[in-house]
């Protein structure tokens, strides 16, 4: 709290208010003021303390919370009457005493006083003042009032004597406002003509100067300070229409000219952000306009694009640095391409050609992080075509040896460059792999690794026939579903004769569960047995499993008792056994296992790594409630995770439900990481959910939002493209991707200075 408590305003942080309310309820506040718990208030910083009791009380209090005399205000909140102001204020306060008139009252007297004596510009001025966010300055009015500085200064020195008890004078009278918001309030409210003007004044001259904002040279001048930092509020509170609260996001307006201009420019986008949620907020089966989400789109683009220049101003600094903007072409063609994965072919065509557009020009240059330049790449690469598609294959190639922890890791995206490749070219990319692959310290699981593209298993068969045992049956483990029959027959040979391979320290250590996972299914009655009677860590339910679907489930529950034993493993070995055809007669025993798991959220997790197995063997109403029964405390990610996975598995009847249930799970909790799983959902969220987790998301769910993040990462357009399919179809992916390229206008103006 005390590090907040110091934000300062000249370093870009925001105006706080703390409300510390009622510390004289607190048993154990401390005496000493030294030990106070809060430190000197920044000059951002205002505190506002409630006590209960008289002046003496409060006074007291101030001291015990170690705040200055001199900068501490005493205001009495039940009612004072004029005899109680101090003289000093009492022509200025009395207006607010419980025997005063009022402040209705109080400023139609000064509104009858200033007729009287003919002062209609004056009473233009007031509605002015009573229509502003912020003291105004006397150049600002003149502009306003179509008048000259010192006709208006002259206006109020002839009637300060009158104005004196609503106005108050700021900066050896530049600037003025009213003195108290109750007085602003009951002038508006008493002059409505007066204010309606004001207001629609204050609208066109925001408007006039946001559209010739780019060419004003002068941009310090008094006059214009107050209209560029609350142009978009005024549009805002006048009901603009949504083109010109638009061009707010412009980075011909946006663009601040200083860091603190930032911070000003970010609050305001956040309050057009609320106008644009509205028909997001709205929606009904009606649908929403495709221009409502591009809207949508394009100011969270600008707000992404404002918090990247907060990050990179440091706050010694004339300006921000450009590296800061270096990811933002890549993030653009995973954006557009994200959208064209939803789109029919027609359209994805067009879209993908915009994403390949923007990777010719820029790809080659990509030198953010290697593996986040590969993917992109690799997904341009299958856009693509011919030489096209070979060039977007080489370049993430080349991205992986500029990954944090080398290429060796990310070497099955060599593989998958390879199928983008001339024949000659691929072959000997695939080579490479391998033999790197080969000399690492885990060669067996290296080459495992490498298993995941199509098209090389006969190539990768060969290299771990070469290996010794154990790291021969690891690199074939992941082939064994993709060889040829012959091939394939030899393999599973290996890898059942390498659980009986004598032990050697020195050699490598064979991946019991995977390769029990992988080679069962291609064993009968007779080695299943062997392996039971000679078991290693890990592979208990995929034996079970295997027994169970072979008709033994008398020997499945065997090798549950002896190999998972209880809890989770028990109940996980259990309940996939119990979903076999053959194991049938475990469904009792699957559903104690599983009623017994305790804390909830372990359930909820077996649920969701096995959501068409818990719906089989529990139904699905008794899965639905043990997935529920994770929040409330115990684990809100297990929760939503668990009602996702159950939603893709369900019954296509039951799916809109269940997806109802994930977003009110991820609305109850947004911090988790269950976006990624509610998102599996959008095809059968309804309408409304849809275009609220939409609104709720974009540019909202990342870690730090940057424009790269609203674009690419998480919470940004290329992990929502399923929400945009789900609200408003193709013409929606359509629109979202012609704004998307005004990305690279902020580019453009950094790149200007």
């Amino acid at each position: 709290m005390n590090r907040v408590m110091n934000w300062d305003g000249d370093d870009g942080q925001p105006q706080l208010l703390l409300g510390l309310i009622a510390p004289d309820a607190c048993v154990d506040w401390p005496e000493n003021p030294r030990r106070s718990v809060l430190d000197e208030p920044g000059p951002a910083a205002r505190v506002l303390v409630a006590v209960s009791g008289t002046r003496d009380v409060a006074e007291r209090w101030a001291e015990r919370l170690n705040f200055r005399t001199e900068r501490v205000t005493y205001i009495p909140v039940d009612g004072f009457r004029i005899d109680d102001i101090d003289p000093a204020l009492r022509d200025k306060l009395a207006w607010a005493a419980v025997d005063g008139p009022g402040p209705r009252a109080h400023v139609e007297a000064i509104a009858t006083s200033l007729r009287e004596r003919g002062a209609a510009r004056l009473e233009t001025l007031m509605a002015f003042l009573a229509c502003a966010f912020a003291p105004l300055d006397i150049s600002a009015l003149a502009l306003l009032l179509d008048a000259q500085v010192a006709e208006v200064t002259g206006w109020l020195d002839a009637r300060r004597d009158a104005l004196d008890s609503v106005i108050e004078w700021h900066e050896e009278g530049h600037r003025i406002r009213f003195r108290h918001e109750a007085l602003r309030a009951a002038w508006a409210a008493a002059n409505q003509e007066h204010a309606a003007l004001a207001e629609r004044r204050f609208a066109e001259a925001a408007r006039a100067l946001v559209r010739t904002w780019e060419g004003v040279d002068n941009a310090q001048s008094r006059a214009l300070v107050y209209l560029r930092r609350y142009a978009g509020d005024h549009l805002v509170a006048s009901g603009a229409p949504h083109a010109d609260l638009l061009r707010l996001c412009d980075p011909r307006w946006a663009w601040p000219r200083s860091r603190e201009d930032v911070a000003a420019r970010r609050m305001e986008l956040g309050r057009v952000r609320r106008t644009l949620t509205a028909p997001l907020d709205g929606a009904d089966a009606m649908g929403i306009p495709s221009e409502a989400l591009s809207s949508f789109v394009r100011l969270a683009m600008a707000q992404g694009a404002l918090a990247t220049l907060h990050h990179a101003w440091p706050p010694e600094a004339d300006e921000p640095g450009k590296e800061a903007w270096n990811d933002t072409e890549r993030a653009l063609a995973v954006a557009l391409f994200a959208l064209a994965a939803h789109a029919s072919p027609s359209l994805r065509a067009h879209i993908e050609a915009r994403a390949l557009d923007v990777v010719r020009r820029t790809g080659a240059a990509w030198r953010g992080d290697g593996w986040e330049d590969a993917l992109a790449l690799l997904t341009a690469a299958r856009a693509a075509s011919g030489s096209e598609a070979a060039m977007c294959a080489r370049w993430a190639v080349s991205a992986t040896w500029r990954a944090e922890k080398g290429p060796d890791i990310y070497l099955p995206a060599w593989l998958t460059a390879a199928s983008f490749l001339p024949p000659s070219e691929a072959v000997a990319l695939v080579q490479q792999a391998i033999e790197r692959a080969l000399v690492s310290a885990k060669p067996g699981r290296a080459l495992a690794q490498l298993a995941a593209p199509e098209g090389q298993a006969l190539a990768l068969f060969r290299a771990a026939m070469s290996l010794e045992p154990r790291s021969r049956a690891n690199a074939l483990a992941p082939l064994l579903s993709k060889l040829p029959d012959d091939e394939r027959a030899r393999a599973v040979g290996v890898v059942f004769d390498a659980f009986f391979v004598d032990f050697d320290a020195d050699a490598e250590r064979l991946d019991d569960e995977t390769c029990t996972t992988a080679v069962v299914p291609f064993l009968g009655l007779v080695e299943l047995s062997k392996l039971f009677d000679d078991p290693t860590t890990g592979m208990g339910a995929a034996l079970a499993v295997r027994f169970a679907e072979l008709g033994a489930p008398g020997r499945a529950l065997d090798v549950i008792r002896e190999l998972c034993g209880g809890g989770i493993h028990g109940a996980r070995a259990l309940l996939r056994a119990a979903a076999t055809e053959g194991g049938r007669s475990l469904v009792q025993a699957a559903r104690k296992a599983v009623a017994a798991l305790d804390p909830a959220w372990v359930a909820a997790k077996l649920v969701c790594e096995h959501p068409a197995e818990a719906i089989q063997v529990l139904g699905l109403d008794a899965a639905v409630e043990i997935a529920e029964r994770a929040g409330g405390g115990g684990s809100e990610a297990a929760r939503i995770m668990a009602l996702a996975a159950l939603c893709r598995a369900a019954p296509e009847p039951s799916r809109p439900a269940l997806a109802a249930r994930a977003v009110a799970a991820y609305h109850d909790d947004r911090d988790t990481d269950g976006l990624e799983s509610v998102m599996r959902c959008a095809p059968w969220m309804s309408l409304a959910d849809a275009a609220k987790l939409f609104s709720v998301s974009l540019g909202n769910a990342a870690e730090q939002v940057t424009l790269v993040a609203t674009l690419s990462r998480w919470g940004g357009v290329e992990q929502l493209a399923p929400l945009i399919a789900r609200i408003g179809g193709e013409d929606a992916l359509a629109a979202v991707a012609d704004v998307l390229p005004e990305a690279l206008r902020w580019i453009s103006r950094a790149e200007a200075g």
